[in-house]
């Protein structure tokens, strides 16, 4: 029997345009016409003026899926994007060795005849005369700008000069490409996160979870039948764990008994729809007689949500990761919290583009990734936890994990809802 919350959250999906998958499909290329057109301006702003996308079939690069058709996300033998800036103040978008109708609709084909990639290449170079190319070469960046596989680099520098001393790493344009978010992407972000939540709320309710009887495990194909059932997929987890009185540290399966306090990360997306999110709540699974969570329980995660507020009051656009996570880290301290802070950006990737703000098992500088700075129109999930002696019980250390998406504009704002309070299960 369907669990009731699997209509309302399809309703929500149906009313936006995110369901059937027909409109995934025809949303999906309205969203990257948008995206496409980002890059005047983040080619003018890169002071690119080519960027070269190239990858062969089956071994794609991470960053060509972003600029393709729902039904085109593999390259065809040898497949070329290119985008040059036109001396108009737009964009030329080829592709070479890709035929596909629907991909004609974004991109001019510009293949001719037999030609190699390298006659390709230098037919078009010598028409555009770019004096920089971009490609996808970086360490730095990860997979985010590093998609070049090694065979194509090597082909690339069979090109004749100038071209081939022309080449450069499009790491800024790749990121910046990838980290900023449309304002009909961003709508669609807060309509997956009403539904992850509404997943999370489902499991975290007396119908999914009966003490002594229920385990993480159950909790966690609960979570996966009901996305499922909703037309949603899952990128991260669900992981549902627990901590306990008397149980050091978390526990990532068992049987969940009363005075459990439980939490989980899901991360959610639809199949044409390149918006990811990312949420961790927590749950108090009452005693008997009990109606609410324990005051230290409720106190640490109030601490929880101070660490929230005090990180979104200095997550900034402009200023670098690591600037962000010195910030939040020594101003909760000074607020006499034990907190940690490793927030990522968020949006086509679920660990996405960005400045990364330190990670959960290195609490420090982030080198080369942290010092980008914070972007416009950005989102990322903001991902944290503080650590206490809670005194109910006899003062065990307990940490409250937190992740909720927020968007940078002016400021960082809730994409759409956080947690403020411990779910109670009575």
């Amino acid at each position: 029997m369907a669990h009731p919350v699997i209509p309302s959250i399809r309703t929500l999906l149906y009313e936006n345009g995110l369901l059937p998958l027909r409109s995934q499909a025809e949303l999906s290329e309205s969203l990257l016409q948008e995206r496409l057109d980002l890059l005047p301006s983040l080619l003018e702003e890169t002071q690119l003026d080519c960027w070269l996308v190239v990858a062969h079939e089956n071994n794609e690069d991470p960053v060509m899926k972003s600029l393709m058709t729902w039904d085109r996300r593999t390259a065809r033998r040898l497949t070329a994007l290119l985008f040059f800036r036109n001396g108009r103040g737009g964009v030329d978008r080829l592709s070479w060795g890709m035929p596909s109708q629907r991909m004609a609709q974004f991109y001019t084909p510009c293949k001719q005849g037999d030609e190699s990639l390298c006659q390709g290449l230098v037919r078009l170079f010598e028409q555009y005369d770019p004096q920089r190319i971009g490609i996808n070469v970086s360490p730095a960046c990860g997979g985010f700008c590093d998609g070049l596989s090694a065979g194509l680099y090597q082909t690339l520098q069979e090109l004749p000069e100038p071209y081939r001393g022309r080449l450069c790493s499009a790491e800024r344009l790749s990121t910046r490409f990838l980290e900023t978010m449309t304002a009909r992407e961003l709508h669609v972000m807060g309509v997956l996160v009403k539904a992850t939540e509404a997943v999370i709320q489902a499991a975290y309710s007396p119908s999914v979870i009966q003490p002594g009887v229920t385990t993480t495990q159950d909790v966690e194909w609960f979570m996966r039948d009901v996305i499922s059932q909703c037309e949603l997929d899952f990128w991260f987890g669900p992981d549902v764990d627990l901590q306990r009185q008397g149980l050091e540290g978390y526990s990532h399966s068992g049987l969940i008994q009363p005075g459990d306090l439980l939490h989980c990360d899901i991360g959610v997306y639809l199949k044409y729809i390149p918006v990811l999110t990312d949420k961790q709540w927590m749950a108090y699974v009452a005693k008997p007689g009990e109606t609410q969570a324990p005051a230290g329980l409720q106190a640490l995660f109030a601490q929880g949500n101070q660490f929230q507020d005090i990180t979104r009051s200095v997550y900034l656009p402009g200023r670098t990761g690591n600037a962000v996570f010195h910030d939040a880290v020594e101003k909760g301290k000074a607020a006499g919290l034990l907190p940690e802070l490793y927030c990522h950006g968020l949006g086509t990737f679920g660990h996405g583009a960005g400045p990364i703000i330190g990670r959960y098992d290195y609490q420090d500088s982030i080198y080369p990734r942290g010092e980008l700075p914070l972007g416009m129109h950005t989102s990322y999930a903001l991902e944290l936890n503080v650590r206490g002696p809670v005194p109910e019980w006899q003062g065990q250390m307990v940490r409250i994990s937190l992740e909720e998406d927020i968007h940078v504009a002016q400021q960082a704002d809730y994409v759409y809802n956080h947690q403020q309070q411990l779910i109670v299960i009575a």
